[in-house]
Order: C-alpha cells, then sequence, then structure tokens
C-alpha cells in the first residue's frame, strides 16, 4: 500500500521559503524580509494566487532567513519577482538585470517608537541608550542612523543593535531592551495590537520613495506585462483589509521618477559600502 504523502505540500513550502530548489515552471515571488516568512506568506500569498491565475504559471512565494541572504540571492538574479525597498532595488536594477515596474502609492518613512509609559520625548534624550534597529541593510536602518546626526555635524551618542525583522526590533525595546527602536511605518499597520497600541512616536524621518515592484528583464516584455496588469487589477479588486500590498503602500502603483532615483542615490553608495562592494 502506497504511504499517505500529505506531508509533501508542506515540505516544499518549507523549502520555497528557505532558499531550496524550485521546479522551473514556477515564476518566483519574493518579498523583502521585513516581517517574519509565517508572516509574509499568509499575508501575500492572495497575491501570488492571483498573479499565477492571470499569468497562466504557478506562482510561488519564497524568501531567506534575513535581509543579507534576500539580498545575495536577489543579486544573483535567483528570484522571477520581487517586492523591496527603494536602495535596494535600484541596485538590483543596476547589477542584476531586473526592472523596476511600479512603486507604491505614496512615500515611506522612518519612525522612531518608544514605550508609551516611557520618558523618552526626541532623540537627543537618547544619550548613552540603545536603539533597537532593523537589518543593517535596509533604508530604515539608514534613516534610523540619521536621527541622532544633529545640523551641526555632531551626533548624539548611542549604541544599534540590528534585528532581522522590524516587528523584532519593536518586541526588543517593549521588552526593556533597548531604549527606542526605528521602524518603517509601513511596517508598523501589519504588527500586532500589543505592539500597535504600546508605543508612542517621538521622531519621523525626511520621506523617501516606496517600496519597488521588480521583475526581472528574462522574463519576456508580453509576461511581463500580464503580470504588472494583474498587479494592478489584485490592487483594484482586494479587500484592503487582507491586501497587504495596499496596507505598505501599495493601494496604486506608480513608475519611478528621475527625483526619485536622485534621492535614493546616496543610500544605493551605502548599501555598496555595506555590501562589501
Amino acid at each position: 500500500m502506497r504511504a499517505p504523502i500529505r506531508w509533501l505540500a508542506p515540505l516544499l513550502l518549507a523549502i520555497a521559503m528557505h532558499g531550496g530548489p524550485l521546479r522551473a515552471a514556477e515564476l518566483t515571488l519574493a518579498i523583502e524580509p521585513f516581517l517574519s516568512a509565517r508572516t509574509l506568506l499568509a499575508a501575500f500569498q492572495p497575491y501570488a494566487t492571483f498573479l499565477g491565475d492571470k499569468a497562466g504559471e504557478p506562482v510561488l512565494i519564497v524568501g531567506a532567513a534575513n535581509y543579507d541572504q534576500y539580498m545575495q540571492r536577489l543579486l544573483r538574479s535567483e528570484f522571477d519577482i520581487a517586492l523591496i525597498g527603494p536602495h535596494s532595488a535600484l541596485l538590483a536594477v543596476q547589477n542584476a538585470g531586473y526592472v523596476a515596474v511600479m512603486k507604491g502609492e505614496g512615500s515611506l518613512k522612518a519612525i522612531m517608537i518608544v514605550d508609551k509609559a516611557s520618558a523618552y520625548q526626541k532623540p537627543e534624550d537618547m544619550k548613552g541608550q540603545l536603539i533597537a534597529l532593523p537589518d543593517h541593510l535596509t533604508l530604515t536602518s539608514m534613516l534610523g542612523a540619521e536621527f541622532f546626526r544633529q545640523p551641526d555635524g555632531q551626533t548624539v551618542d548611542v549604541r544599534f543593535k540590528y534585528n532581522d525583522y522590524h516587528n523584532t526590533a519593536a518586541m526588543m525595546m517593549l521588552h526593556g531592551e533597548a531604549a527606542a527602536a526605528v521602524i518603517a511605518d509601513s511596517a508598523l499597520q501589519p504588527m500586532a495590537p500589543d505592539i500597535r497600541n504600546n508605543i508612542r512616536i517621538i521622531a519621523e524621518s525626511k520621506p523617501v520613495p516606496q517600496m519597488v515592484l521588480l521583475i526581472h528583464s528574462r522574463l519576456t516584455p508580453e509576461l511581463r506585462a500580464r503580470l504588472v496588469g494583474a498587479t494592478q487589477e489584485f490592487m483594484r479588486s482586494a479587500d484592503p483589509k487582507r491586501n497587504l500590498l495596499a496596507r505598505v503602500g501599495f493601494s496604486a502603483g506608480k513608475p519611478l521618477a528621475d527625483s526619485d532615483m536622485r534621492q535614493i542615490a546616496p543610500y544605493i553608495d551605502e548599501l555598496r559600502k555595506r555590501l562589501g562592494q
């Protein structure tokens, strides 16, 4: 009697989320790991399914254990479709053959959060304290460091602790392991209520372009056009409460402008340094 194979689907899913081998017939969709793999998979599966139906090919969500591994895979052109911050997206356009097909509506900001019961009121109050940040390669972490650079060129003396995810940076602060945390404003909304309800925002960065949707140039122009059209249709039709694309700024997709690229250029240079390029 043939053994049951109910374990096969979750095993294949686990392999995909951790970067294992994939079938060539599948398109891969990689989401920047700003939240845990389980959270991202649940949130973006409706979008992946919709894309697959419209493209006529299965779309499999893949990922990496952290941002560093994600960037390594992105710059090796391992993903067909990717959703990622603008500085990483433009580096992938320059170095790895991707096409930036749209950015999220509005802007992205880094926000500094503290426990709502704390006495901290501004970044200068953090002198000598530990600050929790997301991964060192993220644009949020770069913007977060700017909170402590004063107009006269002086810096506030703080220590940084980088985390794999935005929500783990927030939890580090709420657990009393850091005085404050810096996260993306778009990452706050999907976080659990026990995080959102217990924090206070004391600083916001300058606005920068939102996350960017990339499609690799190895896909035919016709397939890329179908994927873009399907994304726009999904954003119009999906329930906003279940559509994390809308909740992170993709309620409407817009092309990247020259002004976006000029604003992001210094952060691409910083990303290259942090990657050791």
